[in-house]
């Protein structure tokens, strides 16, 4: 009986596993209750055969895209897949793809404990028959089937032949958003990693404060070497510590934060955590990248490879390709050489220490010099026609030039250690003994190597002369500060030198097939690879350039209805003059100031934030220099207050802070943003609901079409197009580079099935059918309805847009406050080191920043899909804020850049300083009369409206700290007060007060860097690094800022 129920028996157990095998398998320690608990109140839903758990009934557009996911997974293929922002493209993709990895999971389980059910069995059976063999020897048996089990299933790749995800975009701040995602599903359970590069992860503070990534990885790596990193010694030791064996995923602020608990490198600890992850986050470069992949050691062989935001996929398979060095880098390794030549002939100038240990001779280096001297020579007599924009050659022209320094296939490797021996013993001696090379040279010379030899054979040959192609060019002339007297590199004098000779050259090795970089995806074994953006159309070009077998293609249509979106091609502006941004037609003063009378127009109907882009910055630049002149600047300024995208990473997020606080405002009318198509606004910001209510394309971004990789690539296209292989014409290729980057600034707005918003194409080129064929689907459908041919019905349908839409749709409420956020750029997500402390307070600040960061740069934001979402969002109420808001908001800082009118630019340079200096309680005045009611409404608001728990925070009296004294333990204490990037700032302003004594220039950079109260006592201990003649102006600031 026992025997003929078996199978039934065996089925119902099977089963069963496939359901429970995520949790009792497969991690090297047990999982947590919650996530069970969690796992079973989660719906569940049956896709392609899968059980996926969701938070809520999916959409058909969610269903439809984890089936095409799913379909990937399974039949081990490669998708491209969009889904327009706002559709839980993100939900979607993490939920599916985790829910086939665990289903995974479960077979190859059921599938061991079946065969070693069997072995037991016939174990039994022996020793029933025989009598025997005894118990002894079943165990080795077992033991020896389930290694054979591994080492089969291990050949696949992943744990137990379970594949791993490689989820790869563009910024880390858009991996911490979907590692947030990851944590907010009931797969939270499952092993997260994020890989970062030690600008992120070094916590050594001496590698830490070196500018630049190279530096500080030559660095840490001599550091290593010598056995002098004690973080990088506990690594070893901490990695089964429960603090980080309890931490299913670990994004950067969480690496950092244990890691630092523990005294251990997160750099490393995260390299530790690949081999039991289930899922390896990382940015675009470390997965395409040979060099980086070697560095990680990224095994792919039955990986599924996931590309998020992959619309800019095609141009990092050809950047992560390519590779420039110019006569400037080539002369920089000579000068390098020497230098270090000259230190081992002259053994006094720098002494021997365990440190600086050299992997190399003098013989070495004088080879070397020998063969750069040679490059240089080729270099320099190579023919340029400059009058033709330079000399363009096949790709495998590269290694002629190379070659004739006798630099080639066969000795690359012996090279490449050479050079990265010398650039290590660099960074040692520039430590210890202020040494001025950092060897930069050398670095452009090792990776323009490392690409160059990615591959070798007559078939990697064939492949260089198809995809690239070699642009030699004649290297810019210019002034710069150099070393002139002295080659030995400790006391040289800096001066203006011209910074080339006059024949000095840049060679450009391009590639153009962004398939060159895929298929050596392809080609280490990857089981999948899915790209997926919301702006991917027309899929059918991406597909051909990409150059590998796409077998699941999704084109989503978006969740929103007609009602939710109003899209208008806006051919000419009030005064009938038409808007056409052309080349041969931005300078027209006319089209000008028609551009900026249109957006005037807009600006009284469009409620909330406004965001206009430009094709480029010289016209943002060009329109915004005309209309102050004329006017225009002043009048919009004054309907809603206008900021700019600023092109440096520190004024970028200060400038998104006061945006958001702009809209937030609930006196305000809003905010207009001036972006640039391709810009950071452009690329992955969120402006759900009043953060954007319209969106304006000013023109449409043609790449310039003068420049010569635009010529090379269109002249590519052109020569390897057949009617077979459908890849697109160069003029084709052209437009849809301005297609692509106009869909990715449309997305910036309608985030989520609740949203709504205008779009307004102001240029009649958008009328070209051909130009809206290459528009997404979503918005073409909307494209379809009348279109008028003058300005005056389009202004009265837009009004009634919003008119209707603040009637029939839920409005969002406004955020009551924003927190003020750190300087730290969205590329580095590092956490104060003060949130290091663990007091429940800290714990709160650190929490609320990171949540900020997230908003700011929120690509494809699916916070909109909640279980609350089938509940009516409240209207908002038009009710001013109450006096307990108004004063919390006052405790903020808040340091505002006035983009209004010109006549704010006339208070001169003392305007300026009271830019910096921030008071607890004050704003700037740029409405008197909203400003002076503001404060009657504070004097008449009775005391006990505001609560004593919610005011505790700010009429605490707390100690003020003190700084020490000896000036080392000082840094010590900034070092871990404030956030990398801007340690590294203060060290700037300290040294450039120390070469020029520019007081003004350096309390400025003093007071943005310890902006925050906690961080006053910090502020005045800079009065030691003073001279006395600036001690009396430093105290008058000081009163005025801290009091």
């Amino acid at each position: 009986v026992l025997r003929a129920t078996l199978p039934l028996f065996t089925f119902f157990l099977s089963a069963y596993q496939q359901r429970v095998a995520a949790v009792v398998v497969f991690h090297e320690h047990s999982c947590p209750v919650e996530p069970l608990l969690q796992n079973a109140t989660m719906p569940e839903y049956l896709i392609n055969g899968i059980p996926v758990n969701f938070p809520f009934e999916p959409y058909q557009v969610q269903r439809d895209y984890m089936a095409r996911v799913i379909e990937c997974l399974q039949n081990s293929s490669n998708g491209v897949l969009e889904s327009p922002t706002g559709t839980g493209k993100t939900l979607s993709l993490l939920c599916s793809s985790l829910a086939w990895i665990l289903h995974k999971k479960a077979q190859v389980q059921a599938s061991q404990r079946t065969n070693v059910g069997e072995l037991s069995e016939f174990e039994f059976e022996k020793k029933k028959i025989g009598g025997g063999g005894g118990g002894s020897g079943a165990k080795p048996e077992m033991d020896k089937l389930l290694d054979e089990l591994n080492e089969n299933s291990g050949k696949e790749g992943g744990r137990w032949g379970v594949p791993k995800i490689i989820y790869a975009s563009r910024t880390h701040s858009q991996l911490t958003q979907a590692m947030q995602e990851m944590k907010n599903t009931s797969y939270g359970f499952m092993r997260a990693v994020i890989l970062g590069s030690r600008d992120q992860l070094c916590i050594h503070p001496e590698v830490a404060k070196e500018e630049g990534n190279a530096v500080k990885t030559n660095l840490c790596k001599a550091k290593i070497q010598a056995r002098a990193c004690s973080f990088y010694s506990r690594v070893e030791a901490s990695k089964e510590r429960p603090e980080i064996t309890g931490s299913t995923i670990m994004d950067i602020e969480d690496l950092v934060r244990v890691s630092t608990k523990l005294k251990a490198c997160p750099f490393f600890m995260s390299k530790e955590l690949i081999e039991n992850a289930d899922v390896l986050f990382m940015p675009y470069n470390y997965l395409l990248d040979p060099k980086a992949r070697k560095a990680n050691n990224l095994e792919l062989a039955n990986t599924i490879i996931i590309l998020d935001e992959a619309h800019n996929v095609d141009k990092m398979c050809e950047e992560s390709a390519s590779m420039q060095i110019r006569s400037s880098d080539i002369a920089l390794c000579i000068d390098d050489v020497t230098s270090i030549m000259k230190v081992m002939d002259n053994t006094v100038a720098i002494p021997e220490d365990d440190d600086a240990k050299k992997d190399f001779t003098i013989d070495d280096l004088a080879l070397l010099k020998e063969m750069l001297l040679s490059l240089e020579k080729t270099v320099d007599e190579i023919p340029v026609m400059f009058s033709q924009g330079g000399s363009t050659q096949p790709g495998t022209y590269i290694f002629e030039i190379f070659e004739k320094a006798n630099i080639k296939e066969g000795n690359y490797h012996i090279i490449a250690q050479l050079l990265e021996n010398i650039i290590q013993y660099i960074a040692t001696i520039t430590e210890k003994n202020n040494f001025v090379r950092r060897g930069g040279g050398l670095q452009i010379l090792a990776e323009a190597l490392s690409i160059m030899f990615a591959g070798s054979g007559p078939q990697y040959r064939e492949s260089i002369d198809k995809c690239y192609k070699c642009h030699i060019d004649i290297e810019e002339q210019k002034k710069v500060r150099g070393n002139t007297k002295q080659a030995d590199g400790w006391t040289a004098t800096k001066q203006l030198v011209p910074s080339v000779k006059a024949n000095a050259k840049v060679i450009n090795f391009w590639c153009f097939n962004p398939g060159f970089g895929m298929r050596q995806l392809l080609g280490r074994n990857a089981r999948s690879i899915i790209l997926t953006s919301g702006t991917l159309a027309p899929l059918k070009p991406l597909i051909s350039e990409l150059d590998i077998p796409i077998a699941v293609k999704l084109e989503n249509p978006h969740i929103i209805d007609g009602s939710q979106v109003c899209v208008k091609i806006v051919g000419q502006g009030p005064d009938k003059e038409s808007l056409n941004s052309s080349y041969g037609n931005r300078d027209n003063p006319k089209y000008i100031s028609s551009l900026g009378r249109t957006i005037l127009s807009f600006c009284p109907i469009i409620p909330g934030g406004l965001l206009v882009f430009f094709p480029s910055y010289p016209l943002l630049n060009k329109c915004q220099e005309a209309w102050q002149e004329t006017g225009i600047w002043a009048q919009i300024s004054r309907t809603k207050p206008i900021f700019v995208e600023p092109r440096g990473k520190d004024q970028f997020l200060n400038t998104m802070t006061e945006y958001y606080a702009k809209i937030n405002d609930p006196d305000g009318k809003g905010a207009v943003f001036m972006a640039v198509c391709r810009g950071k606004v452009s690329e992955g910001l969120d402006f759900a609901d009043m953060n954007g209510r319209a969106c304006i394309i000013t023109g449409l971004p043609f790449p310039p079409l003068k420049d010569a990789r635009v010529i090379l690539k269109k002249r590519y296209l052109q020569e390897v197009r057949t009617r077979e292989n459908e890849i697109i014409s160069g003029d084709e290729w052209y437009s849809l580079e301005a297609a692509r980057a106009v869909n990715q600034a449309i997305g910036r707005v309608i985030r989520h099935k609740n949203d709504y918003g205008a779009i307004l194409l102001c240029d009649n080129r958008f009328n070209n059918p051909r130009q809206k064929a290459q528009l997404s689907s979503w918005i073409q459908k909307h494209l379809n309805t009348a279109q008028h041919p003058t300005f005056g019905p389009i202004v009265r349908e837009l009004s009634q847009f919003f008119r209707n839409a603040e009637k029939t749709l839920p409005q969002a409420k406004l955020t009551r406050s924003l927190a003020p956020l750190g300087p730290e750029p969205p590329t580095a997500l590092v956490p104060d080191s003060t949130s290091l402390l663990v007091s429940g307070e800290t714990k709160k600040k650190l929490d609320d920043i990171k949540n900020n960061f997230i908003k700011i740069e929120n690509s494809n934001a699916v916070t909109a899909f909640k279980l609350s979402d089938y509940q009516h969002a409240h209207r908002s109420d038009a009710t001013s804020a109450s006096g307990k808001d108004f004063l919390s908001r006052l405790n903020t800082q808040v340091r505002t850049i006035d983009f209004n009118d010109m006549s704010s630019s006339s208070a001169g340079p003392s305007s300026q300083a009271g830019l910096v200096a921030i008071h607890k309680r004050e704003r700037p005045n740029e409405f008197p009369s909203v400003t002076q009611q503001k404060k009657r409404k504070v004097v008449l608001i009775p005391q006990e409206t505001i609560s004593l728990d919610d005011s505790l925070e700010v009429l605490e009296i707390k100690p003020e700290r003190q700084a020490p004294e000896d000036r080392v333990e000082l840094l010590k204490v900034i070092k871990s007060s404030i956030v990398p990037a801007q340690y590294k700032r203060f060290l700037v302003v300290l040294t450039g007060y120390r070469n020029d004594r520019d007081f003004g220039t350096m309390m400025g950079g003093m007071v943005e860097i310890f902006n925050r109260p906690e961080l006053y006592y910090l502020l005045k201990a800079m009065r030691r690094f003073l001279s006395n003649e600036h001690g009396i102006q430093f105290d008058e600031r000081i009163r005025t800022i801290c009091g």
